[in-house]
């Protein structure tokens, strides 16, 4: 029986809650290229995305989420985000990234915390 050993850095070494999202998001990688991504989850520190090509870890990037208005679900929201990629793993056909937020704005972070107040009461 193989045994493995939470990573520093790895999707098993969080200490946050991460909660649930279908959004999409908007990639700019080191290279300047634009990939679209899945975002999965959020939380205080990260987010967790899905992606159908592999990226480098620990890398800064810049990230654009389709954030819905939480007074408007209909109206989506490109929200600006730097993350650092703390983890790249295959997942059956795709990659699942770990990213951590890099100097969120006071008005992104209003924005990420509101949407995990909701998002908490649901579970």
């Amino acid at each position: 029986m193989m045994t493995t050993t939470p990573v520093r850095g790895s999707m098993e070494s969080r200490k946050e809650p991460r909660f649930n999202v279908t959004w999409r998001g908007r990639l700019t990688l080191p290279d300047g290229q634009v990939q679209e991504v899945r975002v999965r989850d959020i939380s205080e520190k990260g987010v967790g995305l899905l992606a159908d090509f592999p990226l480098p870890s620990h890398t800064a990037m810049l990230l654009v989420l389709g954030v819905p208005d939480l007074k408007d679900m209909t109206r989506i929201m490109a929200v600006p985000v730097r993350i650092n990629s703390a983890y790249v793993v295959m997942q059956s056909h795709d990659f699942r990234i770990g990213g951590t937020w890099i100097d969120l704005s006071d008005s992104v972070r209003a924005l990420l915390q509101d949407w995990i107040r909701k998002l908490s009461y649901r579970a």
